[in-house]
């Protein structure tokens, strides 16, 4: 249940045990759950998915979501200054729930409208440069590498696509 994690899955070791510092990740968890999943998912449904007939629509989805998820990158990007990860120096369930969906808007493929624009681009997304470090960092871990693959067309691709068998080895 991620609402209220167990101890054990906040992060490896010590954060888990400090009250304040588990405060600090549950609250991040909650401002995923609560604005950077939901304000993402908004503007990606706009930017890609709303109706080619509706363009007062699009475009206004676009725009509201768009600087929403902006003050959002630029609120993670403060956090991780000066920091490894979100919560200090220790990876934790917030890393592991923030990633995903910062990486959808700053990958190239991520949200790509079909004039070719994409989020990285249109959120002008290289300037949270902290942000882009922390998530340069975490996904040249094997073990993020893949969390990030399940639930694609596999569940364990590893097992399954001679591509990503690479990542079995760090199991």
């Amino acid at each position: 249940m991620i609402r209220r994690p167990p101890r054990s899955t906040l992060s490896s070791s010590s954060a888990a045990s400090d009250v304040y510092k588990r405060q600090e990740c549950i609250n991040w968890v909650m401002w995923q759950m609560a604005g950077q999943g939901p304000m993402s998912g908004n503007f990606g449904h706009f930017m890609v998915y709303a109706p080619d007939d509706a363009c007062e629509a699009r475009t206004y989805g676009v725009t509201r979501y768009g600087m929403e998820v902006q003050r959002l990158c630029s609120v993670l990007d403060q956090q991780l200054q000066g920091k490894q990860f979100i919560c200090g120096d220790e990876y934790t369930i917030a890393d592991m729930m923030c990633l995903p969906w910062f990486d959808q808007i700053r990958q190239g493929k991520g949200y790509l409208h079909a004039n070719g624009v994409n989020a990285a681009q249109f959120l002008s997304v290289s300037q949270y440069q902290n942000a882009n470090r922390w998530a340069d960092q975490l996904l040249a871990r094997p073990q993020v590498q893949r969390g990030m693959l399940v639930c694609r067309k596999y569940g364990k691709p590893w097992l399954h696509d001679p591509r990503f068998k690479h990542l079995a080895s760090s199991l």
